[in-house]
């Protein structure tokens, strides 16, 4: 019988190639389209744009400028050019940034990949100190971890597992503790609490002031996810935190009581990646309205204190949006810069932006930064542009000569880009 089957299987092979091919003549027309038009709303066409004045002097503490991510509109000069350039070690490579640096006090921080932290000069670019935080018997590159200023101290997660405060002036690891589970988010520093998010969807609360763990709270595990996950919100007492499952939490910041809970359910889509309930975008507490965007083409706005629903709409992305006084300024999944209104989600304009014409839906942007009414975006092609907050026109596009992964950021009126192979760029 084995022989048998053996010798009959190249005869079925023989006659398959033999077959004639009738070629499809006609265009060809995807069953399922990846592309969603999304379109001015008519009730917005004859809407004004416009923006609070720019405010000067402002630190960028933490990832997404504070505690809440709502970011001001930063005061920059209209005109920049390079000031200096620093490498801060370590790019992407075996390792990955997934969080940007931060600046206070006349004071640049940053983690390289392979470990290390760095203290710079704002104004100069000097180095002021340099530590690595890895344990000694991990030496290997680092995928995400982050940074926050707060209390005179610089609090840094690990993905070893581990979070640590590092005095500010010198470096010097003032405490260290393990954690549940290998963390890739920046932390979030809020009145004298640190909180982190570990990859397994678990929220750790503690005192920044000597690293005791105050309370925890728990979302699903996700067997599959994307890389990295977002630090949470915290404002007004209140704080939201979004897992991999999709899960939207606001808790109280004091003790992890639970005030609502709500889901971001996921498009239909036609691929396993499109279809992943994972949020990767940091969430937004904007005065009293909570701003949530999923990478599976939703977005939503829920009010802080009750949880209700304000408005939903189908886009999704990435990347942070900026939340800048009544408007939303963000990039989609599909490469692709929208301007809506942050009361009722309205699309105001559309620009769509360069796509890597082999992997058409590949985001290649990061951003936006809102900062002299302008739009500063950047690309993986190394390429930093401004747009016209009003209607997303170019305005002006500066190449960089490298790729570039991390959204830009704005502090004390100078504009700083990490680039990928690790080089800190400074723009006044």
């Amino acid at each position: 019988m084995k022989k048998y089957i053996l010798g009959f299987f190249p005869a079925l092979v023989l006659v398959a190639c033999d077959t004639p091919k009738i070629p499809i003549t006609g265009k060809r027309i995807p069953v399922v389209s990846y592309e969603h038009s999304i379109k001015v709303d008519p009730d917005t066409k004859d809407r004004t744009i416009e923006l609070p004045l720019s405010e000067m002097g402002r630190d960028w503490p933490q990832l997404g400028g504070g505690a809440g991510h709502a970011m001001p509109h930063l005061s920059l000069q209209e005109t920049i050019t390079p000031q200096w350039t620093v490498s801060i070690g370590s790019g992407n490579g075996e390792g990955r940034f997934l969080s940007s640096p931060i600046v206070s006090e006349g004071v640049v921080y940053a983690l390289d990949t392979s470990g290390h932290v760095i203290a710079l000069e704002s104004s100069s670019g000097q180095i002021l100190w340099q530590i690595g935080i890895s344990p000694s018997e991990r030496e290997e590159a680092i995928i995400g971890g982050g940074l926050a200023f707060g209390v005179g101290k610089i609090f840094v997660t690990s993905p070893h597992a581990e979070v640590l405060a590092l005095d500010a002036k010198t470096g010097q690891i003032l405490w260290r503790i393990p954690t549940q589970s290998p963390v890739r988010a920046a932390p979030t520093f809020s009145d004298g609490r640190l909180y982190v998010l570990t990859i397994s969807n678990q929220l750790e609360v503690l005192d920044a002031s000597t690293g005791k763990r105050l309370w925890e709270h728990a979302g699903i595990t996700e067997s599959a996810g994307l890389l990295g996950t977002a630090c949470p919100a915290v404002a007004k007492g209140v704080v939201v935190v979004t897992y991999s499952s999709g899960e939207i939490y606001a808790l109280k910041a004091e003790n992890g009581h639970q005030l609502w809970t709500e889901t971001l359910s996921p498009t239909r889509r036609p691929d396993s990646l499109s279809s992943l309930s994972h949020i990767r975008a940091l969430p937004v507490i904007d005065q009293n309205i909570v701003l949530i965007f999923g990478h599976n083409q939703k977005m939503a706005a829920y009010d802080l204190r009750r949880g209700e629903k304000l408005w939903e709409r189908s886009i999704g992305g990435l990347r942070t949006p900026a939340v800048v006084g009544d408007y939303i300024f963000m990039i989609n999944s599909h490469n692709e810069m929208i301007c809506l209104t942050r009361d009722y989600g309205q699309v105001l304009w559309v620009k769509k932006l360069e796509s890597d014409l082999e992997h058409p839906y590949k985001v290649i942007w990061d951003g936006p930064i809102v900062a002299n009414n302008k739009l500063y975006i950047v690309s993986a092609g190394g390429a930093l542009v401004a747009l016209d907050p009003t209607n997303g026109k170019t305005l002006s596009t500066t190449s960089l000569g490298v790729p570039v992964s991390l959204a830009p950021f704005v502090a004390q009126e100078t504009l700083y880009i990490l680039t990928n192979n690790g080089d800190l760029i400074a723009f006044r």
